[in-house]
């Protein structure tokens, strides 16, 4: 697919994600499932991750986030060194202002579980060619929002845990400007190590027009989307949001809309 009519630019933003998936594992080498299965990457990755550490050195990151499994974590040691892990506050904690506080080193870490693959249950490690003759299998390939892997995660759960992640984000950017803190002539920029489903599903709940499939980052990619402030409120939710409260929204079921401009 060519991706380049995907990538635009606009002439102002809020905040800027960088969106990286993590290098390649032996899973992903042998295209098998791979969601909470917590596999390392694979020897060389430093040289897979070397041409995305060198241009990333050529950014300023107001936060960093990471996916808390391993494969995410030595991703973000390769390509941002100067990194310090921190752990985040339980998910069922509320946002706590000390988060805002200037004196938080620039370059600590978010370890964050909202940002980890999908759970595929049963189905973690296997190929397709090991499931493509169960008959839920193929129903899942068709309807992943209606059907769960056995064990696995419900998309419901997957997509919500998104938008929390997403939630906590804009109430952080709106943060900023309430405090005046870390604000330059240059919106903020975000540096998040995830996995390929999250990247595509943040990708479809933040850029219009976007579906799960328009994106296929490969291991040590980035992308990147600008982002809008929405500010008119809206209260249909699309079908890759389930949610029982309304967002103030543009066009994407979120507090933000965006656009993609790069992929490295």
């Amino acid at each position: 697919m060519a991706l380049k009519p995907y990538f635009t630019e606009h002439p102002q933003w809020d905040l800027e994600l960088v969106l990286v998936r993590h290098g390649t594992t032996l899973w992903n080498r042998e295209r098998r499932y791979l969601g909470h299965s917590d596999l390392g990457l694979l020897p060389g990755a430093e040289q897979e991750l070397e041409p995305l550490r060198e241009k990333l050195q050529r950014h300023s990151f107001a936060r960093i986030y990471c996916s808390d499994l391993i494969r995410c974590r030595q991703t973000l040691q390769i390509i941002w060194p100067e990194s310090k892990p921190e752990l985040r506050l339980e998910l069922t904690s509320k946002w706590d202002s000390e988060r805002f506080l200037p004196n938080r080193s620039a370059w600590s870490v978010i370890m964050e579980p909202r940002l980890r693959e999908l759970h595929f249950g049963e189905w973690d490690g296997k190929t397709y060619d090991m499931l493509k003759d169960v008959a839920l299998y193929r129903a899942w390939i068709d309807e992943p929002q209606r059907v769960t892997p056995p064990g696995g995660e419900p998309w419901k759960d997957f997509v919500n845990r998104l938008g929390e992640f997403l939630d906590s984000l804009y109430e952080w950017r709106k943060m900023m400007e309430i405090q005046k803190i870390g604000l330059s002539d240059a919106p903020p920029s975000v540096l998040v190590v995830t996995h390929g489903g999250v990247i595509r599903q943040l990708a479809c709940m933040l850029v219009p027009g976007h579906d799960f499939w328009s994106l296929n980052p490969k291991p040590g990619a980035a992308i990147t989307i600008r982002l809008r402030l929405a500010q008119k409120p809206f209260v249909d939710v699309t079908a890759t949001r389930s949610t029982e409260k309304s967002h103030p929204d543009l066009a994407t079921g979120h507090k933000f809309t965006g656009w993609l401009v790069e992929q490295i």
